[in-house]
């Protein structure tokens, strides 16, 4: 009866450290499992993320060499000389003011007209001839310098303001491209930690599970050896009623482990 009650019983222990062992294993293999599978979902929205940003990296792109250019660099980015925004305002000379276009006619007939009004008043070629054409040529002359000055100095302006002004269309593009870029980059930076803190919950808890499944069996190996050996212990020669040590002892027996110990070695 004795030697049943223990066989049962190391079986039950050892049926229950497998169940253990099988539990602990199981919910490791789950919380691995869970966390792969979210680390999936991490990475799959990284690369839809990608993909979003992606024509905003391609459109800030494609407008680096236009802004380079636009500038005023040239594919070696050397600064061209020729482009309005590395050049600064000069003033028109006095024969470019004499170059304009009907000037010359303008003062011709308007000193024909000075000279006809002083030889109708008797002057002819007086002094105060000469200084009325004298005055007249300068007035016609400074009047046209402001003219064409102005004019020169509004082109400029013009010129200048719309190549700036293309400059900063053309910079908002690259930066919105660079915006993409240093987006993704963060992201990306936040998802892959992610992801390696989920892998590694993942690892934790699958490493977590195999060492408790087995505890969990070596628990139960041990509690069936233990029975074994007390199994044993009661069936061995120093049992001879086949019964409990208590009902057996016989203190007059030498052949007992208890009132002989040195016949056991």
């Amino acid at each position: 009866m004795v030697a049943a009650a223990i066989g049962v019983g190391a079986v039950t222990g050892l049926a229950g450290a497998a169940m253990t062992s099988s539990a602990a294993s199981d919910a490791a293999d789950t919380q691995a499992g869970a966390a792969r599978y979210s680390a999936d979902l991490q990475n799959g929205q990284w690369q839809q993320t990608q993909q979003n940003l992606k024509p905003y990296l391609d459109f800030g792109s494609s407008a680096i060499n236009p802004l380079r250019s636009a500038m005023g660099y040239d594919s070696n980015w050397n600064l061209d000389p020729n482009n309005i925004l590395n050049q600064t305002f000069k003033a028109p000379t006095a024969a470019d003011a004499a170059a304009t276009p009907g000037y010359q006619f303008t003062l011709d007939q308007g000193l024909r007209a000075v000279q006809n009004s002083a030889a109708a008043r008797g002057l002819g070629t007086s002094g105060a001839a000469l200084k009325g054409a004298s005055s007249y040529a300068t007035g016609l002359a400074d009047s046209t310098y402001n003219d064409v000055f102005n004019r020169a100095l509004q082109t400029f302006n013009t010129n200048y303001g719309s190549a700036a002004n293309r400059v900063n269309r053309l910079s908002s593009i690259v930066g919105s491209g660079q915006n993409a870029a240093a987006t993704n980059g963060s992201l990306g930076a936040q998802t892959m930690n992610s992801i390696g803190d989920t892998l590694m919950s993942g690892a934790n808890a699958s490493a977590a599970g195999r060492v408790g499944s087995a505890n969990a069996l070596a628990n139960g190996l041990s509690g069936v050896g233990s029975n074994a050996l007390l199994y044993g212990m009661m069936s061995g020669p120093n049992n001879a009623a086949g019964g409990s040590w208590s009902t057996a002892f016989n203190p007059n027996d030498t052949s007992t482990y208890f009132n002989n110990p040195a016949a056991y070695g």
